[in-house]
């Protein structure tokens, strides 16, 4: 699961929230409801949502000291 901020350049609404990281191994049906979620203002229905990697909210924030520290002990791992 990755964490991701969708914003809605038409009435501003920004939401927070988490989903699969990729759609490796999804059915179309699911691979539509992606992007369904990440295309579709929930406050007032426009299609123009935009979707990024979130880095601000705890959930980003935790996810983003993980993917650090993992990265962090590769890099220890491949110079010793």
């Amino acid at each position: 699961m990755e964490a991701y901020k969708t914003t809605c350049p038409d009435c501003g609404h920004v939401r927070f929230w988490t989903g699969y990281k990729t759609g490796l191994g999804k059915t179309q049906e699911q691979l539509a409801q992606m992007h369904k979620e990440e295309t579709t203002c929930e406050k007032c229905g426009s299609t123009n949502a935009q979707t990024e990697l979130d880095h601000e909210s705890e959930a980003g924030r935790i996810q983003d000291e993980v993917t650090s520290s993992f990265l962090g002990a590769i890099i220890k791992a491949l110079s010793e």
